[in-house]
């Protein structure tokens, strides 16, 4: 039997990890074994456990490839003649809209049902971070053209990132979608306001 491409080999990952997140989706990630992922990802045994050693794992891949996806339609979705003020306030709706995305029930039910090892929560943690960096370069353009009084760029990111993380409790709460984006409005207006140059 031939041996199958890098492009093969790829997409077969990547088929899996479709199945996966639709299964998560589904069920929940306690309800999906490993045999009901692959059934529904439609791989064989070898292939499955060929890319992926558990669910955690699989898990753990889906949720940093939703990261980095979050990222990349922030940048499709940022304009680059907007100034950093109204930025902000569009990262905030940005924010505040992905949490509509259903993986993040699985993620959810992933952290408070299981016993988390130190490594997969460091992990998870350093994926959060990898939004630090599209904050801060909006920060650093707000300051550069006198909108922002000169502070820690970094500092001011980590504060907007767990206000905005932090208003996911309000997703818990089941507040009102037209109320939610309200509330994330205003925490980014009074966070601007903390910021101006003026």
């Amino acid at each position: 039997m031939a041996r199958k491409t890098a492009e093969e080999t790829e997409r077969t990952r990547q088929q899996i990890l479709r199945g996966a997140r639709d299964l998560f989706i589904r069920r929940g990630y306690n309800a999906a074994s490993m045999e009901d992922i692959r059934k529904h990802a439609n791989v064989s045994k070898g292939s499955i456990y060929y890319h992926f050693k558990s669910k955690q794992q699989l898990l753990m891949e889906i949720f940093e490839q939703k990261t980095i996806e979050w990222i990349e339609g922030w940048r499709k979705s940022e304009k680059p003649d907007m100034p950093a003020v109204e930025k902000l306030y569009a990262l905030a709706d940005y924010w505040q809209e992905d949490f509509d995305d259903p993986f993040l029930k699985v993620v959810d039910e992933f952290l408070t049902s299981q016993g988390v090892d130190t490594g997969t929560f460091e992990k998870m943690i350093e994926l959060a971070q990898m939004q630090y960096p599209v904050i801060q370069a909006i920060i650093e353009e707000g300051v550069a053209a006198g909108a922002f009084k000169r502070d820690d760029p970094a500092e001011l990111a980590y504060i907007f990132a767990a206000t905005m993380g932090g208003l996911g409790m309000a997703y818990y709460e089941k507040v009102p979608r037209d109320r939610m984006r309200a509330i994330y409005r205003k925490a980014a207006e009074l966070f601007v306001r903390g910021i101006s140059a003026k």
